[in-house]
C-alpha cells in the first residue's frame, strides 16, 4: 500500500477546508429553512367578506371587477375607469391585511380626481386563490401590470403605487415592467424587509444576519429609471420614518419625499385621512412628463423633503 504523499499540514488544511465547506452548507440550509418558516407566517391574508354577498355588479359604470390567472392561482381585481380614456391611471400594490374592499373609497376618490385606478388582490388575499410567497407575489405583480396596461391602454400617464408591504412587491419587479410606467409612488413603505422585520419584532436583531433580504427597497430605488415619490407619516409607528428617508436618499430619480404629520400607518385607507394623505399623489399623477424619464427638480436635489 502506497503511503499518503500529502504532508500533515496539507492534510490538516484539507480537513479544515472540508469542515468549513460543511459549515457553510449547513448555514445555508438553515438560512433557507428559517426564511421559509418565517415566510409562511409573514402574511396576514384577509378574506373579502363581500364574497358571501351577491356577485359584483359588472353593469355598474364606475367599477369593473375581473379575474385573471397568475400561475395556477386566480386573482381578483377592481378597475375604476373615468370618462376620459387618456386620463392618468394608477395601479396599486396594496399592503398586508388589506383587500379590494379596503381600497374602494380610495378608488372613488381617485375617480373624482379624474384618475383611473386598478387594484388587485395577491394570491391568498381577498377572494384570490392560493397562498402567498415572495415568489408568487412577484409573479402576481408582473401579471397584474399587464392587466393594468390592458385596462387603460390609452392613458397618457401611468403610475404604480406600493403601499406598506406593497412597496417591496412593487420595487421587486419594477424594472421588469414593460412598458415602463411614468412614475412610482412608495406610500408608508419600508427600506428593507429585514430591517422592518426586526423593528416590528418578527425576528430578533441577533438573528437578522441569518435571513436574506428579499425586498431591499432602498437598493432597488437606486436603480429606477423613472421619478419616485415617497410619502410617509412622521407619526407612523409601524414602519418608522427613517425607512422612508433611506428610500428617498437612495432613489436615483427622487421626485419628492413628503412627510405628513399626525397620521397613522394606514392613513392612505382611512376615510378621516384620505383627503389629507393623497393630494401630493394626485399632483404627481397629473404632472406632465418633460422627457423620457421626466425627473423633476426634486429628483435632481436628492434628499429634498417636503411637508404637506
Amino acid at each position: 500500500m502506497n503511503p499518503d504523499p500529502r504532508t500533515p499540514s496539507q492534510t490538516a488544511r484539507h480537513r479544515w477546508l472540508a469542515a468549513a465547506a460543511g459549515m457553510a452548507l449547513a448555514a445555508g440550509v438553515a438560512r433557507h429553512l428559517l426564511f421559509r418558516a418565517l415566510e409562511r407566517k409573514a402574511f396576514v391574508t384577509p378574506t373579502d367578506e363581500t364574497s358571501l354577498a351577491e356577485p359584483p355588479d359588472n353593469s355598474a359604470p364606475m367599477v369593473r371587477h375581473a379575474t385573471f390567472a397568475s400561475g395556477d392561482r386566480i386573482l381578483h381585481a377592481a378597475f375604476m375607469p373615468v370618462a376620459d380614456p387618456e386620463a392618468p391611471a394608477l395601479m396599486v400594490c396594496h399592503g398586508d391585511n388589506e383587500c379590494l374592499p379596503d381600497w374602494a373609497p380610495v378608488q372613488a376618490m381617485l375617480a373624482d380626481a379624474c384618475i383611473a385606478s386598478y387594484v388587485f388582490d395577491y394570491s391568498g388575499y381577498g377572494r384570490s386563490t392560493g397562498r402567498p410567497s415572495v415568489r408568487r407575489l412577484r409573479q402576481d405583480a408582473l401579471v397584474a401590470y399587464g392587466q393594468f396596461i390592458a385596462a387603460a391602454p390609452q392613458s397618457k400617464r401611468r403610475v404604480v403605487l406600493g403601499h406598506s408591504l406593497g412597496s417591496g412587491i412593487l420595487l421587486d419587479v419594477a424594472r421588469r415592467f414593460e412598458p415602463q410606467p411614468d412614475g412610482y409612488v412608495i406610500a408608508a413603505g419600508f427600506s428593507s424587509a429585514r430591517l422592518a422585520a426586526v423593528q416590528t419584532g418578527r425576528i430578533p436583531a441577533w438573528a437578522a444576519w441569518l435571513l436574506p433580504d428579499p425586498w431591499n427597497n432602498a437598493a432597488r430605488a437606486s436603480k429606477l429609471d423613472r421619478p419616485l415619490l415617497v410619502v410617509h407619516s412622521r407619526d407612523d409607528v409601524v414602519i418608522v420614518p427613517p425607512h422612508a428617508e433611506r428610500v428617498a436618499s437612495a432613489a436615483r430619480h427622487l421626485h419628492a419625499l413628503v412627510m405628513h404629520d399626525a397620521m397613522p400607518h394606514d392613513a392612505a385607507l382611512l376615510p378621516e385621512h384620505i383627503d389629507t394623505f393623497w393630494p401630493p399623489i394626485l399632483r404627481f399623477m397629473h404632472a406632465q412628463a418633460t422627457g423620457p424619464e421626466a425627473p423633476s427638480r426634486q429628483a435632481r436635489d436628492a434628499g429634498h423633503i417636503m411637508a404637506d
